[in-house]
């Protein structure tokens, strides 16, 4: 069946393999954004708009849609000005949450839907759970029809990485200089790729019992971060050099990285996903880690054969972060 399915983002990491896969289900699709990336899409209605201006849906008149994915809500406030205007004109209003406001830290076994919703580190994933909280609230006083989607570490153009951005791992990795591990790089963490999320995400759509739920979609295998790295740079055909560091020491040197690290990162990952593979027909990821991470190679390299280079003061950091530990354990 053929849904009238509005996107609000529809460019990012995650939302992109949403709209292609929405579009190869048949479904009618208008994306709502400042700009769409060029991504050689057709059968989508681009619908240009700033959800930072006062009346942010304003193009979008007095359109009904069967399904509203919104990729862009971050606070509470985002979710009441889409409680007001979509009550009314949307079959169903599914919000991209985040599996990482799930419980930190986090030592006991796989993760369900049922696990509290309460990450002390992370602003980010507190503002998402109070979102997820009043749009219970709208869903059970009928004024949306509500299902909650909690992705983890879903990537498709970007590598992988920790305490750096993947496109730094990689242009380190090439310049032969060691790289940064939390702890001992034994934390065991969960990567999909955005096309196995997007086959789950799409079946979602209308679906009766996904109504008043929440679900996680994810891959259900782990791996050490050093054997994510140590995969990387056997594709890239580079050597690994590792220096590994206890993330409470990385936050004492870049506090920036405590919500990801101690709010994240730092945690083993695993997931249960029969609520989703029941709701879906078995749904399953597909996608192996070295394909999906070749993949995100060859986006990576690019932006390095482009000219990349790294923020110098963070570089800098990171070499004498790796120096000291280095000296440290050495003596």
């Amino acid at each position: 069946m053929s849904l009238n399915v509005l996107f609000i983002g529809g460019s990012g990491e995650i939302s992109a393999a949403c709209v292609q896969q929405a579009i190869a289900c048949g479904h009618q699709v208008t994306v709502f954004n400042r700009g769409m990336r060029s991504d050689g899409l057709t059968g989508v209605n681009h619908v240009a708009g700033d959800l930072r201006q006062p009346n942010a849906y304003a193009a979008l008149g007095s359109e009904r849609f069967d399904v509203v994915c919104q990729f862009l809500g971050f606070q509470v406030a985002d979710v009441e000005r889409d409680i007001d205007f979509f009550a009314g004109r949307c079959g169903h209003y599914i919000f991209i949450s985040s599996a990482s406001c799930y419980e930190k830290p986090w030592h006991t076994g796989r993760i369900t839907e049922t696990v509290p919703l309460h990450n002390p580190f992370m602003a980010y994933s507190r503002n998402k759970a109070s979102c997820e909280q009043r749009l219970h609230q709208a869903h059970t006083n009928g004024q949306l029809s509500v299902t909650i989607v909690r992705p983890s570490h879903t990537y498709c153009e970007r590598l992988p990485s920790t305490v750096i951005d993947g496109t730094h791992l990689l242009w380190r990795l090439r310049a032969g200089k060691p790289v940064l591990l939390h702890d001992d790089g034994a934390t065991q963490w969960t990567l999909t790729r955005s096309e196995d999320f997007a086959r789950g995400f799409v079946q979602l759509f209308g679906l009766p019992r996904a109504l008043g739920e929440a679900y996680h979609i994810t891959d259900n295998v782990a791996h050490s971060w050093q054997h994510i790295f140590a995969s990387i740079a056997q594709l890239a055909g580079t050597d690994l050099q590792t220096c590994s560091v206890p993330s409470t020491t990385l936050v004492e040197h870049i506090e920036l990285l405590r919500g990801p690290l101690l709010g994240d990162k730092a945690n083993s990952l695993l997931f249960d996903n029969t609520k989703i593979a029941e709701a879906t027909g078995g749904w399953r990821c597909e996608i192996a880690l070295n394909d999906g991470l070749a993949k995100a190679l060859t986006h990576t390299q690019q932006q390095l054969d482009a000219g990349y280079a790294p923020p110098q003061s963070l570089d800098g950091q990171i070499d004498q972060i790796i120096a000291a530990h280095t000296s440290g354990a050495t003596q």
